[in-house]
């Protein structure tokens, strides 16, 4: 099933602070708003600067800045930036338990994966901005 990692909920919240904050945003100040260490999102959100979905800045007025709109810029692809693309499994256990690639239970995790992955698809930083 889809999980989302610390991570990326770590820094789709940051991005959506910054998307409030015209944009940008200093790690300190997400970080104190998110309840997280300084160092540990600074990190976070230095490995999306890495994948191009943002860019940051030293020194007084620094931080890290959104390349595109809030708007334009999707949970699934933040989640994906940082933590690759989602697996895909033909079976819950490691090792194939089933006779048939019909499993009732992997056809229902199916499709709650599906919608969580339209979900994310679908919904923007902006979106998750708005709850702030």
């Amino acid at each position: 099933m889809v999980a989302i990692s610390d991570r990326a909920n770590s820094a789709i919240h940051a991005l959506a602070l910054a998307s409030r904050n015209e944009g940008s945003i200093s790690a300190n100040a997400a970080a104190e708003r998110l309840g997280l260490s300084p160092s540990y999102l600074a990190k976070v959100l230095q490995s999306l600067v890495q994948t191009g979905l943002i860019s940051s800045a030293r020194g007084i007025g620094g931080g890290f800045s959104l390349k595109r709109p809030a708007a334009a810029m999707t949970c699934m692809e933040v989640l994906e930036a940082l933590d690759g693309p989602l697996p895909e499994r033909y079976c819950l256990f490691e090792k194939a338990v089933c006779a048939s690639r019909t499993c009732g239970l992997k056809t229902l995790c199916d499709r709650v994966e599906d919608a969580m992955r339209e979900a994310l698809e679908k919904t923007s930083i902006a979106d998750v901005a708005e709850s702030f």
